[in-house]
């Protein structure tokens, strides 16, 4: 096991700017979001899932300002981990959070990877979309293991191009609407626009992933919030005007809900070209920048429980030349190439994921309230003082993940359960095997992936 001296031989290096941590956000979180939810979400209300997407979004923006301001006093690698255990002195509660969300980001990377072989497909009909979603992933594991550098540069290039293609779709989609197409608004009562809740979230799912990357990202008092703030209120934008656009643009609401492809289905009435090949790329772009952010933030959690001697020591250790965690890399890599040809189940997993992430979204925005009240010396190293702020979002993330997870919760207890007892067992048998032998209070006066001499994060905790 690693020695408090020797973890600075594991620390990562802060190479990625606020462009790379703003497009690991935005572009990291719109493929499923933009290409596929503004139009499965509505089967059950309708228009109004424009409404869901904007109380989403208020929802979605107070959690990452609970986070923005978690991670500038933990700007450490693996966010929610580190967030829980820095702040209770205890590894478990953490370690028990981010678990079941491991499991989770391997499987979206897989369910990515594969819709990027079906836009793939658009273009080249004999591609099996299976191999296509394999190769994709294998790139960008090479991408990955040669450095946050080189991610957060082919990040920023995947983010600008696609920015561009949905521009080329709203724009001039916003001078086609129609008024009368967003009546009737509700289709389905409370119910309905209730339903519509959960799986519409799952388009800001990806809104804390800059702060797994916590370790990684230059001046993080100040980037880490302007990359989780900034981008989720981008990513609102987006949304909005791109539901308004394509409900307005379409008569008839259940095309797009049924449509494997909905934006594609609305750009075909107004635009005056190949509206599904415009919408191919834009998800072929989109797809790949989510599995990129994903990838690149998933290897952190083993990461993190490494250096906290509570995972084995070789998903810690890094190269020496790119200073990137490879064993954990390629345990990811490996397992969601798996799960691309083995794909059955994948679409449970997913709910899991989206389940694992409320259940973190809560914990970590009661962290924050527990902090702001009843931990001034950690809330006065924050980068911002939010003060009544951090109550209203505090309270709005805790209550707002809470009410989405009774209704995420159904058909995921019987996958979450028996992965998290595995999870418990993993635990329990490096807290035995390392007992006695390790001092707790000096490894949780470190942050996970942060140099003792990092000049860009203070020390934390007394």
């Amino acid at each position: 096991m690693p020695s408090n001296s020797s973890r600075d031989d594991r620390s990562l290096s802060r190479d990625m700017g606020l462009l790379g941590a703003m497009s690991t956000v935005i572009a990291g979180t719109l493929g499923a979001g933009l290409f596929v939810t503004l139009g499965t979400a509505s089967a059950t209300t309708g228009p109004s899932i424009i409404l869901v997407v904007v109380l989403s979004g208020i929802l979605a923006m107070a959690i990452a300002v609970n986070y923005s301001w978690m991670a500038t006093i933990f700007p450490a690698a693996s966010g929610s981990y580190a967030y829980i255990s820095r702040t209770y002195r205890n590894r478990l509660p953490g370690f028990l959070v981010t678990w079941s969300k491991w499991l989770g980001y391997m499987a979206a990377d897989a369910a990515l990877a594969l819709g990027f072989g079906s836009y793939l497909k658009v273009f080249y009909p004999s591609v099996d979309a299976t191999l296509a979603g394999f190769a994709l992933l294998t790139v960008l594991f090479l991408v990955n293991l040669v450095g946050v550098r080189t991610y957060s540069r082919s990040q920023n290039a995947i983010f600008g191009v696609l920015i561009l293609s949905i521009l080329v779709l709203v724009i001039p989609g916003s001078f086609n609407v129609q008024p009368s197409n967003y009546t009737p608004f509700f289709t389905g009562g409370t119910n309905g626009f209730i339903a519509a809740a959960v799986p519409l979230f799952y388009a800001y799912i990806g809104i804390a992933v800059a702060g797994q990357m916590g370790a990684e990202v230059k001046n993080p008092s100040r980037n880490l919030p302007l990359a989780m703030a900034g981008g989720t209120a981008i990513l609102i934008l987006l949304y909005v005007w791109t539901a308004a656009v394509i409900y307005g643009v379409v008569g008839d609401y259940t095309l797009l809900a049924n449509s494997d492809r909905p934006l594609a289905t609305a750009a075909a009435t107004f635009l005056p070209f190949n509206a599904t090949a415009v919408v191919a790329f834009g998800g072929l772009l989109a797809t790949a920048s989510s599995v990129h952010a994903v990838m690149a933030a998933g290897i952190k959690m083993p990461y993190s429980w490494s250096w906290d001697n509570v995972f084995p020591a070789q998903f810690s250790a890094v190269s020496e030349r790119f200073r990137t965690p490879h064993w954990s890399l390629v345990t990811l890599y490996v397992v969601a190439s798996a799960l691309t040809f083995y794909s059955t189940g994948l679409t449970q997993v997913i709910v899991i994921a989206t389940f694992s992430y409320l259940i973190a979204y809560c914990t970590v925005s009661a962290t924050a309230l527990y902090v702001r009240f009843s931990r001034p010396e950690l809330a006065a190293r924050a980068g911002f003082d939010s003060k009544a702020g951090l109550a209203i979002t505090g309270l709005l993330g805790t209550v707002g993940s809470l009410g989405l997870l009774t209704k995420a919760y159904q058909g995921s207890l019987t996958v979450y359960v028996p992965w998290l007892v595995v999870g418990l067992v993993v635990f329990a048998g490096y807290w035995y095997y390392n007992r006695g032998g390790e001092d707790v209070d000096a490894i949780l006066d470190t942050l996970p992936g942060v140099h003792s001499e990092d000049k860009d994060a203070e020390r934390i905790v007394d």
